[in-house]
């Protein structure tokens, strides 16, 4: 190390930057044992629900996330569309996807594209 750097790094303010160091160095590790992408690529049962719920009579474009625990359960899902102007698009949507993924209404997110259904985003 060059001269004074190692006198830096042991005070409080190195211990600072090592930690940093070192949670960096985790979330490389993580991200390589991952494949790099932990959540970017969209699973097979994201895209069938998109495709399903694209049908629905006023929503228009759909995305879907689904978030899973650790043993693959579905624990929650939101979906964004495009559509959403009337009530009976968004509880048709919300109604198709607590049953496909076995959920209640507390764990099913319907956003439309300029925010939330019956807000003035």
């Amino acid at each position: 190390m060059p001269n004074g750097m190692w006198e830096r790094l042991r005070g409080a303010r190195g211990v600072e930057i090592l930690a940093a160091l070192a949670l960096i160095a985790l979330l490389a590790l993580l991200l390589h044992s991952s494949g790099g992408q932990p959540t970017a690529q969209k699973t097979e049962l994201e895209a069938r629900l998109e495709r399903t719920l694209s049908g629905v009579d006023g929503a228009g474009e759909v995305r879907a996330m689904i978030a899973q625990d650790a043993n693959g359960n579905v624990t929650g899902a939101l979906i964004v569309a495009d559509g959403l102007e009337d009530v009976a698009a968004y509880l048709n949507l919300q109604s198709a996807v607590m049953t496909l993924l076995e959920l209640d209404a507390s764990r099913v997110e319907i956003i439309g594209r300029t925010g939330r259904f019956g807000g003035s985003q």
